[in-house]
């Protein structure tokens, strides 16, 4: 039936790919950011620990932090996280190389506990290692090994060279592994600075594990009662803080990500939909040219029940094959849709992706649309007249009362939803517009921000590194014009804007 009626066959396919391909898409993002748990072990035991004032959330103090690792019962440990940048050199055997800024992340040695997750080469850090002067040892992400080391598996135990201090390799993470989506390529112990243990500067982040039977809500108590305990303490650093425990589940996606999201997701629903009851238009139309079929076969005895079934048969093997071309075309969406993403806008531990859950919702999903755009058809075409379709052929056959009172609903139903997605649509344009207009202050053609990887330990001689920089611009043949000697520390974004090579042409 379906090859004798190619053009509606091809319509109705193309129709539903691209209903199902975006959903499919869309809901690949749900299934990994929203529903699925964390890829670790028991993922609801770990939790973010934060210090807060009424007007929001703060990082921890390093003092607080270590008070909260010792006298702290319902954790089986408190790790701590901060950011960290390194420019790396060269290695003991390579010798110097050109300079290459990392992005690095100081943890404690517990913090590889929360995930579990062993590194394919080498260890974690030892608690001895958490110390200042004996923190000199790093461990790798599998990016920056295969990349930058060429994926040299004698890495362990060799030296490198951050910020012109050796360092030893002792690990190396997995691949595919969260630490591998971050945006981390290397991590070193925390080893607090002696200028860093105080209790004035909020500046840690702080994630702990629940020991086995502890529920949050006995860890909140816990930890109030120790900040009510600090705020006596210490009043002159620790009044007013308290306590944050959130499951780290919950806080892993924003509220603004979440609705995102979700709202994405009802609009390739309602695409889906518009594309529903095209289809059931398209199918009534075409039941004109079948009414003498049903007579004939209801004529000879066929009940109406196994009549509907003959047409749902028929609309669920063409939502299959429209749902078959909608994942090639839910693929495409997906990497399209990666590209487009802004670098970390989603959690490191979402591993997007073609999975099995999301090919069983596709399957699902084609098999309740052909049921949704065929049942309606399937019931007004099996209930014939008989006498009138045997003597007119099927030929001239107009819609009735109720197939046309039907196809008014479906048209109505179809045009209501697209003005809804269409004014949705016209919100999003109108703040993609703004946020593209934004008054800034200034002319940014042209205009480019630079940044010298270099250890701030390099040149504690504020005149010695503006004499560096002096001599880096004047390599500079990207700005002949600004090669006058000046300090690049008084080189404000006014300079630049009255800069002459801001009037060169875009490709400069």
């Amino acid at each position: 039936m379906l090859r004798r009626s190619p053009g509606f066959t091809a319509v109705a396919i193309l129709t539903l790919a691209l209903g199902i391909g975006a959903n499919t898409a869309i809901f690949s993002f749900v299934d990994n950011v929203l529903l699925k748990p964390l890829p670790y072990p028991e993922p609801d035991r770990i939790m973010r620990v934060l210090e807060h004032l009424p007007s929001g959330p703060f990082g921890t103090t390093t003092l607080d932090f270590l008070d909260w690792q010792k006298q702290t019962s319902v954790f089986e440990f408190v790790a701590g996280q901060t950011g960290w940048s390194a420019t790396l050199t060269g290695t003991d055997r390579s010798g110097d190389a050109d300079p290459l800024l990392l992005r690095g992340v100081r943890v404690s040695p517990s913090y590889y506990d929360l995930s579990r997750v062993k590194p394919m080469l080498g260890r974690t850090f030892l608690p001895e290692e958490d110390q200042y002067g004996r923190d000199h040892v790093v461990i790798l992400s599998h990016d920056l090994w295969v990349n930058h080391f060429g994926e040299d598996r004698g890495i362990v135990g060799r030296t490198i060279r951050l910020d012109n201090e050796p360092y030893s390799v002792v690990g190396v993470m997995p691949a595919g592994s969260v630490f591998d989506r971050t945006a981390f390529q290397i991590a070193k112990p925390m080893g607090f600075a002696p200028f860093e243990m105080t209790r004035s500067l909020h500046w840690l982040g702080a994630f702990a594990r629940l020991k086995p039977g502890v529920t949050v809500q006995q860890a909140r108590a816990q930890m109030d009662a120790l900040a009510a305990q600090f705020a006596k303490t210490y009043p002159d650093t620790n009044n007013g803080f308290g306590i944050i425990v959130d499951p780290f589940a919950d806080v892993l996606v924003g509220p603004q990500l979440r609705t995102s999201l979700y709202v994405l997701f009802a609009a390739a629903g309602m695409v889906l939909l518009i594309g529903c009851a095209n289809l059931a238009n398209l199918a009534l139309a075409r039941g004109i040219t079948r009414e003498r079929e049903v007579a004939v076969r209801a004529a000879l005895g066929a009940e109406r029940g196994r009549l509907v079934r003959q047409f749902l048969s028929e609309n669920v093997l063409l939502s299959i094959l429209g749902g078959a071309v909608g994942i090639g075309l839910g693929y495409a969406f997906i990497y399209w849709l990666r590209l487009e993403i802004p670098p970390y806008s989603l959690p490191a531990e979402a591993n997007i992706q073609l999975d099995g859950d999301v090919l069983l919702f596709a399957l699902g999903i084609s098999i309740l649309t052909g049921l949704l755009f065929g049942l309606a058809p399937a019931l007004q075409l099996t209930k014939p007249d008989l006498s009138g379709s045997m003597k007119e052929g099927g030929r001239g056959a107009t819609f009735g009362g109720a197939r046309l009172r039907l196809q008014n609903a479906l048209i109505i139903a179809e045009v209501a939803v697209a003005f809804v997605l269409l004014a949705g649509a016209g919100v999003l344009i109108r703040s993609f517009y703004t946020l593209q207009n934004v008054d800034t202050g200034f002319d940014s053609t042209n205009v480019l921000t630079l940044g010298l990887p270099t250890a701030p330990t390099q040149y504690p001689d504020l005149t010695q590194f503006s004499t560096i920089c002096e001599k880096s611009v004047r390599r500079w043949k990207v700005f002949p014009a600004c090669a006058k000697p000046r300090s690049l520390l008084r080189f404000h974004c006014a300079d630049l804007l009255h800069c002459p090579c801001n009037s060169r042409e875009p490709n400069s």
